[in-house]
């Protein structure tokens, strides 16, 4: 470590990573922890990789571990956290959102709705319905059966926010929308570019702590 380097401090939103070398430092902190999330254990590069995102999103840290989930060879983000991000947005327009579900006589959820809008635009409504799951052989599902007006919901809500909010999303999926797909292989190219994400990561890393810089977007 270069004598002119600045810890990493801790601010309102959690610590504050200022260069690579301190995202590296605490990611191998945040690996051996009980708290992290299981997926993360002994992973500091998979750590890396899930701050770095979360940075771009607008996420601190540990906001960013706990909402960003790699399923299927890819990141994606949870619906309650997209959401948050998306109402977080200048360009939300929070009189416009509405969530509702439609049932049959027996209580059955039948339908979800989910209403958003982007300043500026037109509202933007999105459907999914038990008769699309079945379409999509989800409706099966050992999570479909058990939360079957939950997963109604975020399919509804991950069309809508993503539709209307790409930039804010940065093109990540719903991790409940990811989960249902968990049974096919990830594609080469998405392995691929995974990996190398990884790969760049690490080798800023290798080259900051190398060089002794201390104040590097880690971005």
């Amino acid at each position: 470590m270069s004598s002119d380097h600045v810890p990493a401090t801790i601010g309102s939103r959690g610590i504050q990573i200022r260069s690579t070398e301190d995202l590296w430092r605490f990611s191998q902190i945040v690996a051996k922890s009980e708290l992290c999330p299981k997926d993360y254990i002994g992973k500091p590069e998979k750590v890396a990789v899930a701050i770095e995102f979360g940075l771009e999103l607008g996420l601190n840290p540990l906001a960013a571990l706990q909402n960003i989930a790699v399923i299927n060879g890819r990141p994606s983000i949870w619906g309650d956290a997209a959401l948050a991000m998306c109402m977080a947005s200048s360009h939300w327009v929070h009189e416009a959102f509405e969530e509702s579900m439609d049932y049959d006589d027996a209580g059955n959820p039948l339908a979800a709705h989910c209403v958003v809008q982007r300043r500026g635009c037109k509202p933007i409504k999105r459907t999914f319905t038990m008769a699309d799951a079945r379409r999509a052989g989800l409706a099966n599902r050992e999570t479909w059966k058990t939360y079957p007006a939950r997963m109604l919901q975020m399919r509804a809500r991950a069309w809508a926010l993503r539709d209307a909010f790409a930039d804010v999303l940065k093109g990540l999926r719903i991790s409940e929308e990811e989960q249902d797909l968990a049974d096919v292989a990830p594609t080469e190219t998405t392995v691929v570019a995974i990996g190398r994400r990884a790969d760049e990561l690490a080798e800023r890393i290798l080259e900051d702590s190398g060089n002794g810089k201390s104040n590097a977007d880690p971005s």
